[in-house]
């Protein structure tokens, strides 16, 4: 009797398109038959081509034990597509999964380097609390095998056999310490990879492992094993604070000398997070010159927020709102190199700027940076609502001039009155960046979450510390009268608190928050918008 191959069935699926289910109906009869058969080698055959079916998206639950017997086979080939169909189609509720125990147990302690591998590859994936309990020491002495590539293999099987089986860690955590001496460079980048991952859950565990972290750390030139075990001493040194006076001096070589940007972010992020930055010890830089970690750390953050890579940008942003949190003065002196990021074409990236820069605002910067914020609302192409009409028309005209808006090609928008009110401010005109957008081109600034964040900021930095960094009130209110005209999102009720509490706080400012409260009444376009 003739049976398909594997390749015979993929063949009969690719000449029969057009009635394809009808061929693959026969094909599921003929594995049927097959796998009842004596001759492994024909049940291992069908088994392949069930598992290729099952991977169309048809049901092979009903062959599970056929799946055993061929994972019990003596022949290295028949028993690697058992085990392939096991992890394809096994389930933690599978009724034949307790068949599998002493074979798998069998496997393990093969004389054959390929069975143990694919009975380790078999067990990490079907494996159940059960299994792993039973099991779980007969793995623990594979960790001894004289092959690496069984000790990888181990370590990653015991990783997933914990998981089930949450007591083997007492027994598993002092082989993973004895692991990190292993001779071989693999095992040991596996054995870090797995004590990363088990630290995610409680990290306290693995704190008697840091001197031989710490001398990894020193000793390896594997970028990769080095990323591990930075973000592994990011998770313990805010346990252990004693570690970042320990960690200075690798991670701050490591910042000044690797050129990986993954690595270098690891080890900036690292130091943020676990205060290392604090140390007050300097570091030379490639010129010689003594400066704070901190300050090494700020600069090479340029390096990702400036760079043309998006993943390198933002996550940039994210570690320098943790450094900000910590050394607003530094994050202060990059105020040019933010801004730019708030003209990104990724918007996700502008929201991350955003947040840095409503916490660089100080008495000095903050009119700056509110026109800055203010400039992206009127510029977007968003339609929102302008005083008289006045400005808009002026943006419209705008858009058919030069796109250079460079000092003295300018445009000047209207003030509300001679305090100097409105977009003007009390200290001059807003100058539009250049490059504004227009056109059928999507400006992050059309989003409403953007323009929502936008009027945000501004409105934390006006009123951070109760007026802390404000020194001129008339400008605040008509600051607050100019974002209900250009927010152009649902931000009334917010805008009107701070007009409230600003107006019930400053005595001096009230009849000047009273006249442009009336205007604001007073303007028949906004009222009919609004209703």
């Amino acid at each position: 009797m003739f049976e398909k191959s594997l390749t015979d069935l993929i063949q009969g699926l690719r000449a029969n398109k057009r009635n394809e289910s009808e061929y693959i109906q026969t094909s599921l009869q003929e594995i049927q038959t097959e796998v009842q058969m004596s001759d492994m080698h024909i049940k291992s055959t069908a088994i392949d081509k069930l598992n290729y079916l099952h991977m169309l998206g048809y049901d092979m639950n009903w062959a599970n034990f056929n799946i055993v017997e061929v994972m019990a086979s003596s022949r290295f080939n028949e028993k690697r597509s058992g085990y392939l169909a096991a992890t394809q189609s096994f389930h933690q509720e599978t009724d034949v999964l307790m068949l599998t125990t002493n074979l798998i147990r069998k496997d393990l302690a093969s004389s054959n380097v390929m069975e143990v591998s694919v009975a380790l590859d078999g067990l990490a994936q079907i494996v159940t609390p059960e299994q792993a309990t039973d099991l779980f020491d007969d793995v623990m002495a594979v960790l001894g095998h004289s092959r690496p590539y069984i000790r990888k293999k181990a370590l990653a099987c015991l990783y997933r056999l914990v998981l089930r089986y949450p007591e083997g860690l007492h027994a598993f955590v002092p082989q993973l310490k004895d692991t990190l001496d292993d001779p071989d460079p693999s095992v040991v980048s596996s054995a870090v990879s797995v004590i990363c991952e088990l630290a995610r859950t409680n990290p306290r565990n693995y704190l008697p492992l840091a001197p031989k972290l710490y001398h990894l750390l020193n000793s390896s030139t594997n970028n990769w094993m080095l990323i591990k075990i930075v973000k592994l001493f990011a998770s313990l040194t805010p346990i252990e604070p004693r570690l970042a006076k320990k960690l200075h001096g690798p991670l701050s070589q490591l910042v000044l000398n690797t050129s990986a940007m993954s690595l270098l972010y690891e080890c900036i992020h690292t130091a943020v997070v676990g205060d290392i930055i604090s140390v007050p010890v300097p570091v030379q830089d490639s010129s010689g010159r003594e400066l704070e970690f901190a300050e090494l750390c700020a600069s090479k953050l340029e390096l990702f927020y400036e760079s043309h890579d998006h993943n390198l940008c933002y996550v940039g942003l994210v570690t320098l709102a943790q450094l900000q949190a910590r050394r607003p003065d530094l994050v202060v002196n990059q105020y040019d190199s933010l801004v730019r990021c708030l003209d990104h074409p990724d918007l996700s990236i502008r929201m991350r700027a955003i947040e840095v820069a409503s916490g660089m605002a100080t008495r000095k910067t903050l009119t700056k940076m509110v026109k800055r914020l203010m400039s992206q609302l009127i510029l977007s192409n968003t339609i929102a609502l302008q005083p008289n009409s006045t400005i808009g028309s002026q943006l419209s005209d705008s858009n058919n001039q030069s796109d250079d808006y460079a000092p003295g090609n300018e445009l000047t928008l209207p003030k509300f009155d001679s305090s100097g009110a409105s977009l003007t401010s009390a200290h001059g005109s807003i100058v539009l960046p250049k490059n504004s957008a227009k056109g059928n081109t999507a400006d992050p600034a059309d989003s409403p979450e953007y323009r929502t964040a936008v009027v945000t900021a501004i409105l934390d930095m006006c009123s951070r510390q109760s007026y802390a960094n404000m020194t001129n009130f008339e400008w605040y209110v008509a600051t607050l009268v100019d974002l209900v005209y250009v927010a152009g999102v649902d931000v009334g009720r917010e805008i009107g608190e701070k007009l409230l509490d600003v107006t019930i706080r400053v005595r001096q400012v009230r009849e000047y928050s009273v006249k442009m409260v009336r205007r604001l009444l007073s303007d028949r376009t906004l009222i009919d918008h609004i209703t």
